[in-house]
Formats: structure tokens, C-alpha cells, sequence
């Protein structure tokens, strides 16, 4: 058989694979349990196969089969995952993986792919963030203090992957993932939030959409090095723990409002993997006191009984006491926040009602410079 082409039958035939099954059975050692039905990918944490579909939510990807899940995610040519799930001769194992939608140019001893990590271009204003963040009842002075620390800024447009690419005389090429030549999706620009090295260098970026449900890291960011707001005190010896950066500065916009003294460092994970907390935790060594406040659903419960677990296995971190303060309503902090929020409005808008009424029922004064009548009973 050519082995250029492959048959129809042979393409229903690797459809009909279960994608759970074909990844437990090819990569038992790189997918764990994230929820009742859910699975995540230990090397991308990020990726979540569930009801035979998968979703990258990092790259904003996502397949509904085995075939896609090789073409997309392992950067498997068409024909040889059919054949691969047909039972064909061509095998796929773990270390043929390749980094997925590289532009296939020349053959790879002739050049060199690397991730290429650039912030997105940033917006003359930051209107749009603040209002949308406001929106989703954030405090505008913590909203500003992100910006002023460079910690979050209004981008130009949303980024699409790209890789830097150094041919054979060493000058950088800049190509996406579908070979053409734009830098740019023209899309509104939205929220980029940043994370910083130890020498203030930025390694990560995420990006979340103004104006829809659009979220994902900037391609070739470090997880390591994901968003943290800093403390007022810098020997502060505690940090609290998030999944997500939204739940970072509602946290810090609930303790605002709630004349709180607590301070500390308030820590992203970008998901769920401990990766970002153990590099934090190894960089800041004065920090003692780690909060887990993940989501109150499944997936939050178990990485957080996850994280404990790794956190209490690492003798490197003996010095480290862990405490869970999940969110007290809701999914998470900023259904908490935003719980608060219509709480204050709903005490607020009583207040308002009892003065009215306590107005209505206030005795006439008479007026000034007349005497007072006398009501006869």
C-alpha cells in the first residue's frame, strides 16, 4: 500500500478509538486524574480530556478524537496517526513527539526550533481593562497598582503562536503557525498579564479577552515564573496560592474592602500544577506560610490535595506550613468578591429605603419666624 495515502476505511477505523484509551495505553506515566471524569496531561497541564475530547485551553485547542488529539497536540502527520490508530505499521511512542504546528520548512538538522517569548505589544491606554475588570468587581486602586507595577497592561491585539526560527546564517525568522507572514490577529486588545524572574525579567504572559471568553498563555511563556502580586511588606513570609490570576487581585480587592491587615504575596498558578509554587517557594526562602485558596470544585480539591502532598513529600521545604483557605462562597475568589460586592449594594440600597422612610415620617418643622400651631385633640 502507498504509504503517501490512506483509505476511508482506514480513517473511521482510527476514529473510532477512544482518545482516553489510546493515551493511557501509549503515555500511562503522563496523564493523571483531575476530576470524576476528567484527565490532565502532566507535560501539559493545561490540556483536559474529558467525554472523549480534549481542550488546550493554554493554546486554545481542542479535538473531538485520537486523531486529532496526534495531529494537534504531538505534531503527528495526518496519514501516519490514522495509521497509528488503525493498527498500521507506523508506531507512535513518547520520545517521537514533536512540538505541535511547526512550520515544516526544511529538515530539522538544518534548523534549529526553539520557543520565542515576546510580550504583546501594549495599548497607549488601559480603558478597556480597567473597565472590564471593574466590571467583574475589582477594586480600580488594586487595578491600578497592577499596571504601575507592570504586573498588567492593555494590549494592541491578541498574539498568535510564533516561533523564532535561526536558519543557517544565525538571523531570526518570525513565522506562525500557519506559515504567513502576519505578526497580529486584528482582534480588540484585552487583559496581558505578566510574571517576572528573580531579575525582574519577564518569562510568562497570559492573556484573557475584553470582550468574550478568550483566555491563553503567550506562546513560549514559563510557568515557573507566573503572575504574582507582591506584598506591601517584602519580608513577608506568606503567600496565597490561586489557580488563576482573576482570583490573584479579586483576593486583594475583598481584603481592600474588608479592612483587612493581611498581607502577603498573592500567587498565580496558571492551572494546576505546583510548578510555578515550588519555583516561588525555592526563590523567596523567607516565605513560611502558604494559603491553597484553588477552586472549590473537583478538579481545585484534588490538586490541592496534590500540591499538600508535594509540598509535605520535599525536604527542601520542611520549613514550610500549608493551609487550605478554599473560597467561602462560590467557585472561586471572584465569585466571593462579586458575592461581597451585591451584598454592600443590597445593605447600601436599605439604607437608602430606611432613610427615606424615617424622611416620611419626620413632625414639620414650622416655618421660620411663625409660631408653632397647637393641635387641639
Amino acid at each position: 500500500m502507498d504509504k503517501d495515502f490512506v483509505t476511508q476505511e482506514q480513517i473511521e477505523k482510527a476514529r473510532s478509538v477512544d482518545l482516553l484509551d489510546y493515551v493511557k495505553r501509549t503515555e500511562p506515566n503522563n496523564i493523571e486524574r483531575c476530576g470524576q471524569d476528567e484527565y490532565r496531561l502532566k507535560d501539559h497541564d493545561s490540556l483536559v480530556i474529558s467525554n472523549g475530547k480534549f481542550n488546550w485551553f493554554s493554546r486554545g485547542i481542542g479535538g473531538s478524537n485520537a486523531i486529532d488529539f496526534l495531529v494537534k497536540v504531538r505534531g503527528v502527520e495526518f496519514r501516519d496517526a490514522v495509521r497509528e490508530l488503525a493498527g498500521e505499521s507506523f508506531t507512535y511512542t513518547a520520545d517521537k513527539r514533536a512540538p505541535p504546528n511547526v512550520p515544516k520548512r526544511e529538515p530539522a538538522s538544518k534548523q534549529d526550533y526553539v520557543p520565542f517569548f515576546e510580550l504583546p505589544q501594549a495599548n497607549d491606554h488601559n480603558d478597556d481593562v480597567i473597565q472590564y475588570l471593574k466590571g467583574r468587581g475589582m477594586e480600580e486602586s488594586v487595578i491600578n497598582a497592577c499596571i504601575e507595577g507592570k504586573l498588567l497592561y492593555q494590549a494592541k491585539a491578541y498574539r498568535k503562536p510564533l516561533y523564532f526560527i535561526e536558519d543557517g546564517d544565525k538571523k531570526p525568522l518570525y513565522d506562525d503557525v500557519d506559515e504567513k507572514k502576519h505578526r497580529h490577529e486584528s482582534i480588540k486588545g484585552g487583559c496581558i498579564f505578566v510574571g517576572y524572574d528573580n531579575q525582574q525579567n519577564p518569562k510568562f504572559a497570559c492573556e484573557r479577552a475584553t470582550d468574550s471568553d478568550f483566555k491563553k498563555d503567550v506562546f513560549g511563556s514559563n510557568k515557573a515564573y507566573s503572575f504574582c502580586m507582591p506584598p506591601v511588606s517584602s519580608d513577608s513570609n506568606r503567600v496565597y496560592v490561586f489557580e488563576g490570576v482573576i482570583d490573584c487581585i479579586s483576593h486583594a480587592s475583598i481584603a481592600q474592602i474588608g479592612g483587612t491587615d493581611w498581607d502577603g504575596h498573592r500567587l498565580s498558578l496558571g492551572g494546576v500544577s505546583a510548578v510555578a509554587l515550588k519555583t516561588f517557594l525555592e526563590n523567596n526562602p523567607q516565605v513560611t506560610q502558604v494559603y491553597l485558596g484553588l477552586d472549590n470544585d473537583a478538579p481545585g480539591k484534588n490538586a490541592t490535595e496534590r500540591i499538600i502532598k508535594e509540598v509535605l513529600e520535599n525536604d527542601s521545604l520542611n520549613h514550610v506550613n500549608i493551609y487550605v483557605a478554599p473560597p467561602p462562597v462560590g467557585k472561586d475568589y471572584n465569585d466571593t468578591l462579586l458575592f461581597m460586592q451585591a451584598q454592600i449594594k443590597e445593605r447600601k440600597l436599605q439604607s437608602e429605603k430606611q432613610s427615606d422612610i424615617n424622611t416620611a415620617h419626620e413632625t414639620p418643622k414650622p416655618p421660620i419666624g411663625k409660631k408653632r400651631s397647637v393641635a387641639v385633640l
